[in-house]
């Protein structure tokens, strides 16, 4: 009796799936068939995607074992690769004025940076953060335009270059503007930030120090001043 029913819940089974199939037979090799063709798509980007990588990458290997480079960076107006890598060929070129003491030029290249918008947060951060660094001693910059100028990093909290641009916030507060009070807020919040380098907390605390002293010697009527303005 048990291999009858067994053999009757089979034949029910059976002709279930074959209704199944039946009813829903366009639908099953049509998602069969997209399944398919959506691997062979995804398959094809990676590998188109993957040779455009190497073949810019390339490109910019090129660019920079050239003889004029960096300047050969500096005078394309446009680098044909990606945001990513275009960015890193920007702020490489700029770091390699630095090293030839080339100050104008570098600061060109990381205001270009600063600018692109389509290149990644942390890039476009980077550029930011060292133009401005390297526009502090210049006497016709003024505290608030360098202010501005590193407001969107110091607005990202979440930037790995957000605790730097308070030390620098910091030091342009104190010596652009002798807000000595703003200057101690940013470096306050550098040290109550966690997991930075320990070089950035030892800085942060000889600032602080300083400024302190500094704050302290201000004029009473200077000192107000300042502290409104902050």
């Amino acid at each position: 009796m048990a291999d009858l029913f067994r053999e009757v819940d089979d034949v029910m089974r059976q002709e279930r799936i074959t209704k199944f199939w039946t009813d829903n037979k366009p639908y099953i090799i049509a998602f069969v068939v997209g399944t398919i063709l959506l691997t062979a798509a995804i398959s094809g980007y990676r590998s188109w995607n993957n040779a455009v990588k190497e073949k810019q990458t390339a490109s910019l290997i090129t660019l920079q074992e050239a003889a004029d480079y960096p300047t050969n960076i500096l005078e394309t107006e446009k680098l044909k690769m990606r945001a990513g890598l275009r960015g890193v060929a920007l702020l490489q070129a700029a770091g390699a004025f630095l090293d030839k003491d080339k100050r104008d030029e570098a600061i060109t290249l990381y205001e270009r940076a600063s600018a692109d918008k389509a290149l990644p947060d942390d890039l476009q951060h980077l550029g930011i953060l060292m133009a401005v660094r390297l526009l502090i001693d210049d006497e016709a910059q003024t505290g608030e335009s360098l202010l501005k100028k590193l407001s969107p990093v110091l607005k990202a909290s979440k930037s790995p270059w957000s605790a730097h641009a308070r030390l620098e916030a910091a030091v342009i507060n104190a010596h652009k503007l002798s807000n000595y009070e703003a200057a101690l807020t940013h470096l306050n919040a550098v040290q109550e930030t966690k997991d930075l380098p320990e070089s950035v907390y030892q800085r942060s605390r000889a600032l602080s120090h300083l400024y302190s002293l500094k704050q302290k010697s201000m004029p009473q009527n200077t000192k107000e001043k300042t502290e409104g303005a902050s």
